[in-house]
């Protein structure tokens, strides 16, 4: 959608300089590149208005079989934009890994507050819900997008319900309506560093009888720091799958400690 904007904008602002006559002034041309920041400005004011017009029609209290094509669309295109005007240029390696033909449970580190936007837009087709904190679904807009994409609160102060949530999870994925991600750590890490994890949450994985997918950010910790002034490189890297049979077989804390010793060496941290 963003290369869609540029277009149109080139063209509206190309057909409004010639219909104008700035095309035979020199010193009318400055108003071209005004233009077309103008009315690309107004395709993404358009967007996200469509975006908030639409989430007040979601319904907090009804139950979803399944994820909504359409929000997920639509935070695809979000991410491409946000990226886009915050100079955010992701690079992904090991997508090949990924087992596309059923359901996983990705776990990953936590930098930054919008991690998951990263992976929305890294993997935009495999139907992925996480499983955030529940202040998460109080939040304005968020919310609502949130529980169209089913996504799960979690509570990790209340044990049982914690539980219930991670019950939850396991459930859609065993009946394939959706892939799960979650960041064990429980909270992102202020200081890069991997923070000790907490091993239920591979639970998902175990008792759904799915792969595992290892998954590593780096650099998205810089972005509100070099938004609007410098370009942002963040690295999303697909480490490995660990079979359903091999989780399956282990402890929860055995895959823990696998996991993070791999993930901390792979990190250099």
């Amino acid at each position: 959608m963003v290369y869609v904007f540029l277009a149109l904008s080139f063209v509206l602002s190309g057909l409004t300089g010639w219909l104008s006559g700035w095309f035979s002034s020199w010193n009318a041309l400055w108003q071209l590149p005004l233009t077309f920041a103008g009315i690309f400005l107004g395709f993404v004011i358009l967007f996200l208005l469509l975006l908030f017009v639409s989430t007040r029609f979601v319904d907090p209290k009804k139950l979803l079989e399944k994820p909504s094509r359409y929000f997920r669309f639509m935070l695809n295109q979000f991410c491409r934009l946000a990226f886009f005007l915050g100079g955010v240029h992701v690079h992904v390696t090991g997508l090949e890994k990924l087992p596309h033909d059923h359901r996983f449970l990705l776990v990953s580190n936590h930098l930054f507050a919008f991690d998951p936007l990263i992976y929305y837009y890294a993997i935009p087709h495999d139907e992925l819900a996480f499983i955030s904190k529940k202040e998460n679904f109080s939040l304005f807009m968020v919310a609502e997008i949130m529980r169209e994409l089913l996504c799960l609160p979690i509570d990790r102060e209340n044990a049982r319900n914690a539980l219930t949530t991670i019950n939850a999870a396991a459930n859609l994925i065993r009946a394939h309506v959706c892939s799960f991600a979650i960041y064990p750590e429980g909270t992102r890490s202020k200081s890069s560093k991997l923070l000790p994890w907490h091993a239920g949450s591979l639970k998902i994985a175990q008792k759904a009888g799915v792969p595992i997918v290892v998954g590593t950010v780096e650099g998205t910790e810089r972005i509100a720091r070099n938004v609007p002034w410098r370009r942002s490189h963040v690295y999303v890297r697909i480490r490995e799958v660990i079979p359903a049979e091999a989780v399956k077989a282990a402890t929860t804390s055995a895959l823990t400690e696998d996991i993070c010793g791999k993930m901390r060496a792979a990190l250099g941290k």
